[in-house]
This record gives structure tokens, C-alpha cells and sequence, in this order.
């Protein structure tokens, strides 16, 4: 008898202890429940995660170096913002980081959408950097904005201009284009040519 009065005396005094601690778990999975479901209808609001990127471009036929602001992601992007590591200036005295489109920023970009700006002749530009001893530093910039609901995103990129210093052009552009576009079909036409002549061959011989 004394033991079961003890046990009955520990199970009273841990019985709300226990209800407690299974409240407490339904609570936690509950929030947990309401997050996702937070989470998911942001999602379907923003229709997807923007992505801002910032990038150079150079075109071979022009020599022309320009700087690119594209929604990359799935869903729109609002209230972009733009900090740069260093001023980029043009060889002619402009300032491309300075120009409306960074320091006032952007309201929205769609995905899929993008803003260029011309910066400079390539040529141009290197012996601007080399008389200001920057050739070799690579320019940063930082992007900040926003979903639909009002998430908020975060992307740093690094313009490398250097790159394209010594890169070659195909002397026949237009050819080049052609080849490239009808390399694959053009060796598929070939070799379904040789093959098919042995067979024609073998079958005149029966």
C-alpha cells in the first residue's frame, strides 16, 4: 500500500507537468504551422524571389562597354537601392554610378525586365584605369530591395572590365553565327551520310 500511495502521489504531482509540456509542444507546432503557411502565401503573392543583378556587358562589333541592372528572379522586385565600392566614371569625365538610375534607385523591376547603359569604350576605358592606377581593381556593387509582401534582399557583384582586354573577334561575324548555330546538324546530315552510302553499296553488291 505504500508504494501504490507513492506512485499515485507522483503521478498526481506530474500530471500537470506533463499537460504543460504537451501544450507547450502543441504550440510549438502550431506556430511552426502558421509560418509555413506565412511563408507559402508570401510566395504566391510575390509570384516567386526576385534576383537584381548588376553586371558589365562588352559588344565585339563595337568595342562598347555597358553597364546592366536585371531582374533575374521569378517575381518583381521593388524599392532597389545601389551603393558602390568606388565611383565608375567613363574616360570622358562621367560619372555612370552617378546617374539617376543608381543614386535615386529604382521603384520596380518585373522579371525578366533590364535597364543598359552605355560606359565606355573598352580601349578607352583600360588606359583611364591604367593612368589612375586602377586597372587591376575590380569596381563592387551592392543591391538592396524588396518582394511584393515586403521581404527584403540583399545581393553584392563585382564589374570586371579587364576582362575583355584582349579578347578576340571572329573575322567574319555573320559566318560565325551560322556555324555556330548549324555545327550540330550539319555533322548529324554528315555522318548520316556516310553511314547510309556503305549500306547502299552492300545492298547494289546483293
Amino acid at each position: 500500500m505504500p508504494a501504490l500511495q507513492v506512485i499515485t502521489s507522483v503521478a498526481q504531482t506530474l500530471s500537470p507537468v506533463l499537460y504543460a509540456a504537451f501544450i507547450v509542444v502543441i504550440w510549438f507546432q502550431l506556430r511552426a504551422a502558421r509560418e509555413s503557411v506565412r511563408e507559402v502565401r508570401q510566395e504566391f503573392l510575390a509570384g516567386g524571389r526576385p534576383v537584381v543583378a548588376v553586371h558589365d556587358e562588352f559588344d565585339h562589333a563595337t568595342r562598347a562597354l555597358s553597364l546592366a541592372v536585371e531582374n533575374v528572379g521569378q517575381g518583381p522586385a521593388k524599392n532597389i537601392s545601389f551603393v558602390f565600392s568606388r565611383p565608375i566614371e567613363s574616360s570622358d569625365g562621367v560619372e555612370i554610378s552617378g546617374l539617376p538610375v543608381f543614386t535615386i534607385g529604382l521603384t520596380s523591376l518585373s522579371p525578366g525586365a533590364r535597364i543598359t547603359c552605355f560606359w565606355d569604350d573598352l580601349d578607352d576605358q583600360m588606359a583611364f584605369l591604367r593612368t589612375n592606377g586602377l586597372d587591376g581593381e575590380d569596381f563592387q556593387v551592392s543591391v538592396e530591395y524588396t518582394d511584393l509582401p515586403g521581404a527584403r534582399y540583399w545581393n553584392s557583384w563585382d564589374i570586371q572590365p579587364a576582362i575583355y582586354e584582349g579578347l578576340r573577334a571572329p573575322a567574319r561575324p555573320a559566318q560565325h553565327a551560322h556555324d555556330q548555330a548549324g555545327e550540330v546538324t550539319e555533322t548529324t546530315s554528315g555522318d548520316t551520310a556516310r553511314a547510309t552510302a556503305p549500306a547502299a553499296a552492300a545492298a547494289e553488291g546483293t
